[in-house]
């Protein structure tokens, strides 16, 4: 039990270090409290909301990563090479597509919450 809790402890810790130390991440957390709190104004449906929140846990989990790599890539080659620079943008578009995709997502429930 005590190593169960030792990884959640661990875990906690490497979600506040990103949250201190890493703006994209802070930046999708912002994100996403906007997207719940619209998601709240507009009284999405259960169903809406909880795709909102899973697209909203994929991006931050996806920028945890993206992160994590860039790190590793820098620690192993400090000097950007052609292989680090397509490794650290393809961890990259990983986020943007999902972005993309969750925006595409959520402007359809916002259209479809409008009085029209």
């Amino acid at each position: 039990m005590t190593k169960i809790i030792a990884k959640f402890r661990y875990a906690y810790q490497g979600l506040v270090h990103g949250l201190k130390y890493d703006s994209s991440i802070r930046i999708q957390f912002c994100f996403a409290a906007v997207a719940i709190a619209v998601s709240l104004i507009m009284h999405f449906t259960m169903e809406e909301f909880a795709i909102v929140l899973l697209f909203c846990a994929l991006i931050i989990g996806l920028e945890f990563t993206n992160s994590t790599v860039e790190r590793i890539m820098n620690l192993e080659e400090p000097e950007i090479s052609k292989s680090v620079k397509h490794i650290k943008d393809m961890a990259a578009a990983g986020v943007l597509v999902a972005s993309i995709f969750a925006a595409i997502v959520g402007i359809a429930f916002v259209i479809r919450h409008l009085p029209f």
